[in-house]
């Protein structure tokens, strides 16, 4: 067994695709397919199922890979431990972007220019499985878990809205109370989403257990299912411009009162016993760009946090 082998598995784990994976590491597909069957052959298991056009890791893979990948990344560690140079601003960050995608992408414009030498390679697509964040520098998430392998700072909060069909009865209002949502049927977000747990505090905080119509994994499709009239949903406002903006005439948005209205996007990364310079100089650059953009966003739409809340000025006399 190689350690090439199981640097071209890990690869195919994460595309899910032997096509896209071999494009990544530069060999043929045939060539990569063929260290695949052979190192399966090593194992004496097959390692991936085949669902329609993808490949996933099945029990055998899924075990395999949790093992394989954290020791990959222990290698690639002692070697970069190495060579930390005063020129070590050169080179890659990989990060993966699941909490904040629209928020992101200035960031990424001003930071390589700031920083041309440091190349960001960008995910932007969600990886739900904790395992693989210790293959990334960085991780972009609104979780509210926390793992002992992996620290955390806060970056901004970000307010959490109702959206509702516009035909709904609170499609007029502009500021709401939870206690007034307690009759009414709920869209969800993938079940251990912020989203959905932020929801679903929100309720229990205001006295009740939230009735669940649906659960979605992608945020347009809980757009989508609001807009066809099938509930209404929390979800954050900062970063959905596109999705407002593209369901402008099919739902309208609604400020929460309630303490807890918002939550958190932070910036994760694996424990290191050492941090090189382009790891800092990003965390550093991140942290002062999405602590300007959340005193941009308050003072534009008129905000002060008070009280364990997002307050809108305009309606503080009326709740607060």
């Amino acid at each position: 067994m190689e350690l090439l082998q199981l640097r071209y598995f890990c690869e195919v784990a994460r595309r899910e695709s032997f096509t896209k994976a071999a494009e990544e590491v530069r060999v043929s597909q045939p060539s990569l397919s063929k260290t695949i069957k052979n190192l399966e052959k090593e194992l004496g298991v097959e390692l991936f199922d085949r669902v329609k056009n993808r490949v996933v890791l099945n029990e055998y893979g899924k075990e395999f890979y949790e093992r394989i990948s954290k020791a990959i990344y222990l290698i690639d560690s002692g070697v970069e431990s190495l060579k930390v140079t005063p020129d070590s601003e050169n080179g890659v960050i990989s990060v993966i972007v699941k909490a904040g995608q629209y928020l992101f992408p200035p960031l990424y414009d001003a930071f390589s220019k700031t920083h041309p030498n440091i190349i960001l390679d960008v995910a932007n697509y969600s990886l739900m499985q904790r395992k693989l964040m210790i293959e990334y520098d960085f991780h972009i998430t609104a979780t509210m878990n926390s793992y002992n392998d992996i620290d955390f700072e806060y970056l901004m909060r970000e307010e959490m809205v109702v959206i509702v069909n516009q035909e709904n009865r609170f499609s007029q209002k502009h500021l709401i109370s939870m206690e007034e949502l307690k009759e009414e049927i709920f869209i969800g977000g993938w079940r251990g989403s912020s989203n959905n747990t932020i929801m679903t505090s929100l309720c229990h905080a205001a006295g009740f257990v939230p009735r669940f119509n649906a659960y979605y994994t992608e945020m347009e499709q809980i757009f989508k299912s609001v807009a066809a009239g099938e509930g209404l949903s929390i979800v954050p406002f900062d970063s959905l411009g596109r999705l407002f903006q593209e369901y402008d005439n099919k739902i309208a948005y609604v400020y929460i009162a309630n303490p807890g209205n918002y939550r958190f996007i932070k910036l994760c990364w694996p424990k290191r016993f050492y941090e090189n310079k382009r790891s800092r100089l990003f965390r550093e650059y991140a942290q002062t760009y999405y602590r300007e953009l959340e005193e941009e966003i308050m003072q534009k739409k008129n905000c002060v946090f008070h009280n364990n809340c997002i307050t809108h000025q305009d309606f503080i006399l009326e709740y607060f």
